[in-house]
């Protein structure tokens, strides 16, 4: 990360003075704490050198002298974000692939900060790290790294949150735009899109479930029988109260998991496919061969939506709808066939009905209505 920016105050001073009014401010590098130096300039000069050529060998090596001396571990920002890990992020109640999301940010901050002791991260340091990102990521990161450094001061390892102090972004609204019914037709109906991805859009858009859980149904959570298809959506399984669903299905989602059963690839999920090769590597990563993962879907409907040409108006590809989408298209067609909110909410497992009121809105271009009014005033 880039040293301290020199201005005309401070661009004669050694590292880690500071400016403080008549005075000066001493910052230690390990621990980030502030000494005042009510001492003339000369002499705050030699105490600062004095204690950055002491402090130096001890921040050496990833602090390990520092460990030696003091018998305890140095607070490096490799060892934070190990705790962190292990004492934060189980008790959150996280999905597993929101709480995998952020393992790979702690991967990423362990080899950016590589080295690091917490009391080197400043504010300037943060803003400075954070200034690489841009529009969401900015705000995803800045949003972890509050929360790590919050743990810090929790624990003692740091005096303050310098992740919080810096600039707060809005979010940039998503760029994605709304499935039409006509754009889904032209996917279902092309000759480029496989078998196991039609029965999977018509799955997303009659069962309204996310696509973690589309692709990890269970052949055992169908009754036929009764007419039932049982699910428990992975994104409230860390809720004080978990959702599981009981669905009766409908004659149109009743055939398509019927042929999802017909299907004579073997494996226990609703949706599999046959994989051109098996590696060893991609086999372990799965429950079953014949599993579909979250990205193989993203993925191939991307590739079947462009084959398709069901959306070449929108000339930006990050711009049209993805499997995601579908969820949305699913509840607004529910919408136009007279199913009240809160049916459709219970279907989505969601928690209130504003969020499905969210996912049903933006398939069609709102027109204004005027309103007839009299202005009789007479001057």
């Amino acid at each position: 990360m880039p040293p301290r920016r020199r201005n005309a105050k401070n661009r004669d001073l050694p590292p880690n003075l500071y400016p403080n009014g008549r005075y000066w401010q001493y910052r230690n590098p390990i621990t980030g704490k502030k000494t005042s130096i009510n001492k003339p300039l000369a002499e705050a000069i030699k105490l600062a050198r004095a204690a950055n050529a002491k402090l130096a060998p001890l921040m050496a090596d990833d602090g390990a002298l520092l460990a030696l001396i003091t018998g305890e571990e140095a607070p490096t920002v490799k060892r934070l974000l190990q705790r962190f890990e292990l004492e934060w992020l189980p008790s959150r109640g996280l999905a597993e692939s929101t709480a995998k999301e952020v393992r790979i940010k702690l991967e990423r901050y362990r080899a950016d900060f590589s080295g690091k002791l917490v009391g080197q991260i400043d504010v300037l340091a943060m803003a400075d790290y954070l200034d690489q990102f841009t529009n969401n990521a900015y705000t995803k990161h800045r949003g972890l790294l509050i929360q790590i450094w919050d743990f810090a001061v929790a624990k003692g390892l740091a005096e303050r949150n310098v992740a919080d102090m810096t600039l707060k972004k809005k979010e940039a609204e998503k760029k994605r735009q709304r499935h039409t019914l006509e754009g889904v037709q032209k996917i279902l109906s092309a000759d480029t899109t496989p078998d196991w991805l039609r029965r999977a859009i018509r799955l997303a858009l009659l069962s309204l479930q996310r696509r973690e859980d589309l692709v990890t149904w269970q052949r055992t959570a169908v009754d036929m029988a009764e007419g039932i298809i049982r699910v428990s959506p992975g994104k409230t399984a860390g809720y004080e109260n978990p959702i599981h669903l009981e669905i009766e299905m409908g004659p149109d989602l009743r055939a398509v998991v019927q042929e999802c059963l017909a299907d004579p690839i073997a494996g226990p999920t609703l949706l599999r496919y046959r994989p051109m090769a098996r590696r060893r590597e991609q086999i372990d990563a799965k429950q079953h061969w014949s599993a579909i993962t979250e990205n193989y879907l993203t993925n191939e409907f991307r590739k079947a939506r462009d084959a398709a040409h069901a959306y070449d108006q929108i000339e930006d590809p990050r711009a049209r709808p993805t499997v995601h989408e579908l969820r949305a298209l699913g509840a607004w067609l529910y919408e136009q066939q007279g199913y009240p909110l809160e049916y459709v909410q219970a279907l989505m497992g969601h928690a209130d009905g504003e969020m499905t009121a969210y996912y049903q809105g933006g398939h069609v271009k709102q027109e204004a209505h005027f309103t007839r009014v009299q202005a009789g005033l007479k001057l």
